[in-house]
């Protein structure tokens, strides 16, 4: 337990670098006040411009790849427990992400993290999951549709691996690692709620995947 518990402290304090607050701070006004009110991805490309967007992505997904990445290192030598150790790794930086404790615990979605993640897992895995994401988001230009259908596609994934007993660890731990990866997509789905009310109610907004941001007031 005492192992569980350091990798989720670590993955939080790595996940609570937000990317998209510290960019926003450096041009001079707190992106949470704008856009979705989020620090991640989708409200800086929309607040901030494109090339923020992007960077701000690679700052999330590396924040996730480093410390699931350390995990995966340090615990090579005890397969039974290896990608376990991993995904409570991930569960903190998702909460970290979310949930940062120096922003009043707004965060982002855990959207670009889950890439991340993803990648520290398996490449192959990321690659899936971004595949599903960019296929809905081309054909909608929804961003939070397109997040929300990846999610799903994830938590339907770990289960179907779960019930075919092909989960990447121990069966002792499979039940324990089925909840924790359950946890990751179905949180994100949760912070997208007021967009799947808006989806529903025809009031969500496209994305520009291209764009040069919103004309903010610098403070």
């Amino acid at each position: 337990m005492t192992e569980r518990l350091i990798c989720l402290i670590i993955g939080y304090l790595f996940g609570t670098f937000q990317s998209g607050y510290f960019m926003g701070k450096l041009r001079g006004f707190d992106i949470r006040s704008y856009g979705s009110h989020s620090t991640g991805a989708t409200n800086s490309l929309r607040v901030m411009g494109t090339g923020a967007g992007i960077l701000v992505l690679l700052g999330d997904a590396l924040k996730a790849i480093i410390p699931c990445v350390a995990a995966r290192l340090y615990f090579a030598s005890s397969p039974e427990i290896q990608m376990l150790m991993v995904l409570w790794t991930s569960v903190g930086v998702m909460l970290g992400h979310d949930y940062p404790f120096y922003l009043g615990f707004r965060g982002g979605k855990g959207v670009a993290s889950t890439v991340g993640v993803l990648i520290a897992f398996d490449i192959r895995l990321a690659l899936l999951w971004c595949a599903v994401f960019l296929l809905v988001a081309v054909t909608t230009r929804y961003v939070s549709l397109s997040s929300i259908t990846a999610m799903a596609f994830l938590l339907v994934f770990s289960v179907m691996l779960y019930l075919r007993g092909a989960l990447p660890v121990a069966v002792p731990h499979s039940t324990e690692f089925l909840l924790l990866a359950v946890f990751i997509p179905a949180l994100s789905i949760f912070r997208h709620r007021t967009n799947i009310g808006r989806l529903l109610a025809g009031t969500e907004s496209r994305v520009k995947l291209f764009t040069r941001g919103m004309d903010v007031d610098k403070k």
